[in-house]
């Protein structure tokens, strides 16, 4: 995780059992979002979207093109986690990304996204690892 820093505060992951593929659309099954910011977290809406933001992951060469929706209807929140049900991750600019494993994760940084800024702050930077916490390369040796 040395490629990128991210207060552990503000860190969330999103996590999966299975993905499947229709369309261009990746139907996420077991969706689960974890880490220290859920703490801070309000209630999630029962359907609702944000966007993912992984033009840091990519050598870039138009702005906007890296980001993801990540969507869902239905919500249950625990402690620990926030379990999002009917989860999709779609964006129609990309067909390099890898297809997502189902051990694969999210990480996503949140720190612009506290009450005062949030309005300001459209995407979320976000980072798809590997299950062994190694960042995808997606645009070729940095």
């Amino acid at each position: 995780m040395k490629e990128f820093m991210i207060s552990e505060k503000f860190r969330m992951e999103i996590h999966w059992k299975k993905v499947s593929y229709k369309e261009g659309i990746d139907n996420i099954q077991g969706c689960y979002l974890s880490g220290p910011v859920l703490k801070e977290v309000e209630q999630l809406n029962e359907e609702d979207f944000i966007k993912l933001d992984f033009s840091n992951q990519y050598i870039i060469f138009v702005k906007n093109y890296y980001i993801a929706k990540l969507s869902w209807s239905g919500v249950k929140h625990t402690p620990e986690k926030i379990f999002i049900y009917n989860t999709k991750l779609e964006n129609m600019n990309i067909n390099v990304v890898p297809k997502l494993r189902n051990n694969d994760y999210i990480v996503i940084d949140t720190e612009n996204h506290e009450d005062e800024k949030h309005q300001y702050s459209m995407t979320y930077h976000s980072y798809l690892l590997k299950a062994d916490g190694q960042l995808y390369n997606f645009g070729g040796s940095k």
